[in-house]
């Protein structure tokens, strides 16, 4: 007599799809700048932004103790810039591994037309630039300190500081064409065999100066 088959539970024998991160994401949320006004979150964010990892992965790689970056960790899930990717039981532990749900990230210039002096808008604003320029600012020195000025700045990086002297309809076209060069490094090898990797630091900040006359 032929056996028969039990009926399959809806969904039995997938595998879980994967939360897929995206290019770029854009920060239109003040409370998303406002998580990214530290830091830690910043460097953790980062972490995440390369693959999957535990918080006590990047506790690790970040010299921390894993007790210091849960709530940071919390506070990043919370505004939607880390996701849960997976779990894992390990010797009757559950395991979290969140990833970035981007990339990259920028903020939507729309937030600075709030922001004025003394609001809660403006102080985080001026936050979150501080902790981006710092950021950047100490992984030079970082380099200077460890001898590797000539190869990380001189050979392959760029510093410029640069006041650009032109009209308003010039200056939205270099806009346009900053915006361009961003989206284009979003995925450079997207599709392809990816080489040896290494990360590099960009950072952006072109705005004008001056009033309209």
């Amino acid at each position: 007599m032929p056996s028969r088959r039990k009926p399959r539970s809806k969904g039995a024998g997938r595998t879980p799809k994967k939360p897929r991160q995206v290019g770029s994401l854009t920060l239109s949320d003040l409370d998303q700048v406002k998580v990214l006004a530290d830091p830690l979150r910043i460097r953790i964010l980062e972490e995440m932004c390369r693959e999957e990892r535990t918080t006590k992965q990047v506790a690790k790689l970040l010299g921390e103790k894993p007790t210091k970056l849960y709530h940071h960790v919390d506070a990043l899930v919370r505004v939607g810039l880390i996701r849960l990717a997976r779990t894992r039981q390990n010797r009757g532990t559950t395991e979290k591994y969140y990833m970035a749900v981007a990339r990259q990230f920028r903020a939507d210039s729309r937030i600075f037309s709030a922001a004025q002096t003394g609001s809660e808008e403006g102080d985080t604003l001026q936050a979150m630039i501080s902790t981006v320029f710092e950021r950047t600012s100490d992984e030079m020195r970082g380099l200077i300190a460890q001898g590797r000025g000539k190869e990380g700045i001189e050979e392959q990086g760029i510093l410029s500081y640069l006041e650009i002297r032109t009209d308003r309809k010039h200056g939205r076209r270099i806009q346009a064409r900053l915006a361009k060069l961003l989206k284009s490094l979003e995925s450079p090898h997207a599709g392809g065999e990816k080489p040896a990797e290494r990360s590099y630091r960009l950072t952006i900040a072109f705005y004008p100066i001056e009033p309209d006359l």
